[in-house]
């Protein structure tokens, strides 16, 4: 297995219309959270939700009924703001 964005992409492709999960993958992990004792904060909170959000769309959504990732597929950068381009020092 690949061990790449496209191979993270692949190994959640074709699993038809997953379009709920991003925000049951959310609920999860921020439950999961509060479980674990993380702070209350609600600026931490909002980016993690964002972050997880993101990602799910960006791997698990992205080909819901096709195998045919493209190669070099970025890995995304994300920031306390939001999505991050990376840089290339």
């Amino acid at each position: 297995m690949q061990q790449d964005q496209p191979g993270l992409v692949l190994l959640h492709s074709g699993n038809g219309d997953m379009s709920d999960l991003g925000r049951r993958f959310a609920d999860c992990f921020m439950l999961a959270a509060d479980d674990s004792g993380w702070p209350e904060d609600q600026k931490f909170r909002a980016a993690i939700r964002a972050y997880i959000e993101s990602a799910v769309s960006e791997v698990a959504l992205s080909h819901p009924h096709d195998s045919d990732i493209p190669a070099g597929l970025p890995i995304p950068h994300w920031s306390w703001d939001g999505p991050a381009h990376a840089r290339h020092d």
